[in-house]
């Protein structure tokens, strides 16, 4: 499960980063109060992501007593139950957190332009 800690490991860095995001641009509101329309166009994508997070550290540490199981000698039905855990978990950390890092990078270049349409435009 190395690699999938490792997985997890850069999930938190990249929501830590949606975060930071979010709270710089918060912060550049007092210079532009326009800004604070980015924290709002990235607050979807922050819930999602802390949620995608949540599940991968939840379906990890899930494995990790799964695998504890198996190394002990589970078999058969039980066996396979603990076995669909440690697929479950190596394939949701290595196909849904490496989406994260592509969520940082629209939270960090989040810009005004929807914000600028006339009302008209909906």
């Amino acid at each position: 499960m190395a690699r999938e800690r490792d997985l997890l490991g850069a999930a938190v860095e990249d929501v830590q980063a949606i975060v930071g995001a979010m709270v710089g641009q918060f912060a550049s509101a007092q210079v532009d109060v326009r800004n604070v329309y980015k924290v709002g166009l990235n607050t979807t994508r922050l819930l999602f992501a802390l949620g995608d997070l949540t599940c991968a550290w939840l379906l990890l540490r899930q494995a990790e007593v799964a695998l504890a199981a198996i190394n002990g000698g589970a078999s058969g039905r039980e066996g396979a139950f603990y076995e669909g855990k440690v697929a479950a978990a190596r394939w949701f950390a290595r196909q849904v957190l490496p989406l994260l890092a592509a969520e940082r990078l629209l939270a960090e270049s989040t810009d005004n332009d929807v914000m600028d349409l006339p009302e008209d435009s909906f």
